[in-house]
């Protein structure tokens, strides 16, 4: 990275009030936390009410994407789980 793409980062972020907490603090203060966790970025928005309303309703877009993929997942693993539940009941039925 040149020296113009660092001042031009540091420039870019917006000026945060010393009480504000970023992602990060919130990765590694707060267990089970990543940035692929719907409930991280919650946390980022109840923690950090200052936050004008287009950051606001990005984070909000960012919690719902996350929300869509795990339902996903959760749809395809109990799709997963159930595709053998017709069988494994008749086998219990034969063993007992």
């Amino acid at each position: 990275m040149s020296d113009l793409d660092i001042i031009n980062n540091i420039t870019s972020e917006p000026d945060r009030p010393p009480d504000h907490v970023s992602l990060e603090e919130i990765i590694n203060s707060i267990p089970c936390m990543s940035l692929n966790n719907p409930a991280t970025f919650a946390l980022y928005l109840h923690y950090n009410k200052h936050l004008e309303e287009d950051e606001k309703t990005k984070v909000n877009n960012i919690i719902e994407k996350l929300k869509r993929e795990r339902s996903a997942a959760n749809k395809k693993n109990i799709r997963y789980m159930e595709r053998d539940k017709g069988d494994m009941e008749k086998l219990m039925d034969v063993t007992e």
